[in-house]
């Protein structure tokens, strides 16, 4: 049975061309929990899964509402450890006065630093934001000889 779950599954990607993106998504749905999964098979029946995205818009804005916890997003370059994980919990949770739930995102191209999100709120303080804005400001200066460079 198992089998013919996969072999199905893999088929049907390769005649889309997208086995690799169809696995991340089955990754991600078997560990989602059966509430998602009972709404998300509903709106299937009823072919409705054109408003998941609305529905998990609306679910984050009643969640940020009504919850009193706030969920937080947190982008490293790398897996945080338990000592850092603690620091950033206790920092939001000082900052919004409420419990955190940190929703971890490991992305390289960051480079190092870390990013936060929150209640439509971003503070980037990621090497690759130091870096565009160094790059912004040496772009607006102009070259002497001797490679010094002076303010526009």
């Amino acid at each position: 049975m198992l089998e013919t779950y996969a072999r199905s599954l893999i088929e049907a990607a390769k005649a889309e061309d997208h086995v690799f993106r169809d696995l991340h998504e089955l990754e991600v749905l078997a560990g989602a929990s059966r509430e998602v999964l009972a709404i998300v098979g509903a709106m299937f029946d009823r072919d409705q899964l054109d408003l998941l995205p609305r529905v998990a818009e609306m679910y984050r804005s009643m969640t940020e509402e009504e919850v009193d916890i706030v969920g937080v997003t947190v982008t490293t370059a790398i897996e945080i450890d338990d000592d850092l994980r603690a620091i950033i919990t206790k920092k939001c949770e000082e900052d919004f006065g409420k419990r955190v739930y940190l929703i971890e995102k490991i992305d390289p191209s960051i480079i190092g630093g870390i990013v936060i999100e929150a209640r439509g709120e971003r503070r980037d303080i990621s090497v690759r934001t130091q870096l565009r804005a160094a790059r912004s400001i040496l772009g607006g200066a102009k070259s002497k000889n001797g490679g010094d460079a002076e303010h526009a």
